[in-house]
């Protein structure tokens, strides 16, 4: 058969296409930092589909290509009509195995929640995500066995009454990620004041949902206090994500759709177990950057280990000026600013409780041990813009640590908002030995959780005692 010019074309265009996907590998060390999956020891998950997507597609196209005149329009055909066919045997088969409890999320207003009445049993396991991971793999906190169950509004409440004490505000640090349901410092919260509390915490949820949920579910119960919890890692939004959030375009619409497909999860999940674990152990080049993680704190032998991305070191870099002028931080002050004037319309009184990243409790405790160049080229995995040397740059993060908390509790002074930072109290815990954060996950230990409720509480029975007085003198 002599080829004709196409044919030389498309065929030199897959082998070198195909050819580049096996040959260039990803950032490994990169992808490691942000503990995400690595394939065969080389590829990332977006990039090894990629090759995936080859292999099926060459041969395909050969058998096309291979072909001239009416042999050539009908394999085209050929292809076109299979695919019309897989396309609705996929979306049917996808549509079937759904049901409402796969998701574990009712999306029915702004404030989503979860299916009502349900429970949920999940065993989480601290240990890293993906196969290959930091070259000096330390033990984590261990397995917790998670229960969840959900009241008849789709939170995570033992109780359903009409009113409350309290009433809880926030994403996966008020829910309870990866701790069992008598875990949660709401829970514990309870158990210490003798209040009743009313958690209306959200994995996922943003200022953007504390005011949504609020308005649908918190002020209608009634509290004397409205705890809102504010996350340091991803409660900054802009008010751009939070426009896209309330009209998400179509791409972004079908995208979450497809994302929740138990089908392709499980392919996906699939292609992770088989292919995360070949090479997993192999050598990193350049690993040396990732050398000092999981970091030890406190040091010794009952020192526990805490992990964490660069993009924690790039949020705590930002000094107190940029922070008090970013839209990111903007945003929501706006938003709580509305939830305070709310609580305070209806005779309620709103407090605002900062939950530190990771690092901003763990660093510091380790300020002493931590190498600036190491810590540095850390950062670079995640930073673009040019950074001082590496002594100033270390100066210059431990100045900065703080400014978030800072700069957050002196606006809340001003606005006459109750604030609770829980940093100080999860870093003494974190030195006297307590393991208050996970070690491969960013969440709160139970003991964490612990913490966090006594510190909430204190700040409670001091303001009941305060009323008490007032209530005596009057």
């Amino acid at each position: 058969m002599k080829w004709i010019p196409r044919q030389k074309i498309w065929l030199t265009l897959m082998i070198v296409t195909n050819l580049a996907l096996w040959i260039i590998p990803s950032d490994v060390v990169e992808k490691i930092a942000r503990e995400q999956h690595v394939l065969l020891g080389r590829y990332s998950r977006q990039h090894f589909m990629w090759i995936l997507a080859m292999l099926i597609l060459t041969p395909v196209s050969f058998y096309v290509d291979w072909s001239t005149g009416d042999t050539y329009k009908k394999r085209w055909f050929q292809v076109l009509v299979t695919l019309l066919i897989l396309a609705p045997v996929f979306l049917l088969a996808d549509f079937l195995v759904r049901s409402p409890q796969s998701d574990h999320y009712v999306r029915d207003s702004a404030a989503y929640h979860r299916p009502p009445n349900a429970d949920f049993t999940v065993t989480f396991e601290d240990k890293p995500a993906a196969a290959r991971s930091y070259p000096s793999n330390r033990p984590g906190y261990g397995t917790v066995q998670c229960q969840l169950h959900t009241d008849s509004r789709g939170y995570r409440n033992q109780t359903d009454n009409d009113r409350y004490d309290v009433v809880v505000l926030g994403d996966s640090f008020a829910e309870g990620s990866s701790v069992s349901d008598e875990h949660v410092w709401p829970v514990q919260l309870a158990k210490e004041t003798g209040l009743s509390v009313y958690n209306l915490g959200m994995s996922g949820y943003d200022p953007f949902h504390y005011l949504e949920s609020l308005k649908e579910r918190g002020l209608a119960l009634q509290p004397r206090f409205v705890v809102c919890l504010l996350y340091e890692g991803n409660d900054f939004r802009s008010a751009k994500t939070d426009a896209k959030r309330h009209n998400p375009s179509f791409s972004k619409k079908l995208g979450a759709y497809f994302g929740r497909s138990a089908i392709l999860n499980g392919l996906e999940n699939l292609i992770i177990n088989t292919f995360g674990p070949i090479n997993s152990r192999g050598t990193v080049s350049g690993g040396d950057v990732l050398a000092w993680m999981p970091l030890a704190v406190p040091v010794g032998e009952n020192a526990n280990y805490y992990a964490f991305a660069p993009k924690q070191l790039r949020d705590l870099y930002e000094s107190r000026e940029q922070f008090s002028r970013d839209k990111h931080w903007l945003n929501p002050r706006r938003q709580i600013a509305d939830m305070n004037r709310l609580c305070r319309e209806a005779g309620i009184e709103f407090v605002l409780v900062f939950a530190p990243l990771k690092a901003h409790v763990v660093l510091p405790a380790a300020a002493d041990r931590l190498e600036p160049n190491q810590l540095r080229s850390f950062l670079k995995l995640h930073y673009k813009k040019d950074l001082p040397e590496a002594d100033t740059f270390l100066a210059s993060l431990m100045q900065n640590m703080t400014a978030r908390d800072q700069v957050v509790g002196e606006w809340c002074e001003r606005e006459s908002i109750s604030y609770i930072s829980a940093t100080e109290s999860l870093r003494l815990a974190a030195l006297e030995g307590t393991q208050v954060y996970y070690t491969y996950d960013q969440h709160w230990t139970p003991d964490g959780h612990a913490v966090v409720s006594d510190t909430v509480a204190d700040f409670l029975r001091k303001r009941q005692s305060r009323e008490n007085v007032g209530a005596d003198k009057g």
